[in-house]
C-alpha cells in the first residue's frame, strides 16, 4: 500500500512539474506592433501629468522605452519573462544622473499595464504604465 501511495505521489508531482513547465514556457501573450504607451510619474506626494507616446514593441523587445529628454543613455538589463509578465532592471548614465530602477508589466494580448520604480538622487519615483496595440509596426 505504501508503494502505491509513493507511486501516486510521484506521478502527481511529475504532472504538476510538467504543467508548470508548459505554462511558464507558453510564451508572452502580446501582439507585436505599434503600441500607444501612457505613463505617469508619481513621487513624494505629487504626480506629473501623464505622457503618451507610440512605439513599436515586439516579443523580443517587450519593454517600453521612454522618449524623455536625457534618457537616451539608459540600458535595460536582466529582462525576464514569466508567462505574460516581463520584468527588468534599468540603469541610466550621466545625462540622467545615474538613475537605477526596476519594472514589471503584464501583457493581455493587445494591452498591458505595469509600473517601474526608479531611484534618482535619493528620490524614489514610481511610473505607472499602460498600453494598447494600435496596429502593425511601419
Amino acid at each position: 500500500m505504501k508503494m502505491v501511495k509513493r507511486l501516486s505521489l510521484g506521478i502527481c508531482l511529475g504532472l504538476l512539474s510538467l504543467c508548470s513547465t508548459v505554462y511558464a514556457g507558453s510564451g508572452l501573450n502580446m501582439q507585436d506592433g505599434m503600441w500607444e504607451v501612457t505613463s505617469q510619474v508619481k513621487m513624494q506626494g505629487m504626480a506629473i501629468p501623464p505622457m503618451t507616446f507610440s512605439q513599436c514593441i515586439t516579443k523580443d523587445n517587450a519593454v517600453p522605452q521612454s522618449h524623455s529628454p536625457g534618457q537616451g543613455d539608459c540600458r535595460v538589463s536582466d529582462m525576464k519573462t514569466i508567462g505574460s509578465t516581463v520584468s527588468w532592471s534599468v540603469v541610466c548614465g550621466e545625462q540622467a544622473g545615474n538613475m537605477k530602477g526596476h519594472g514589471k508589466i503584464t501583457y493581455h494580448g493587445d494591452r498591458f499595464e505595469g509600473e517601474m520604480t526608479t531611484e534618482h538622487m535619493g528620490m524614489v519615483m514610481v511610473t505607472e504604465m499602460s498600453g494598447r496595440r494600435t496596429g502593425p509596426c511601419p
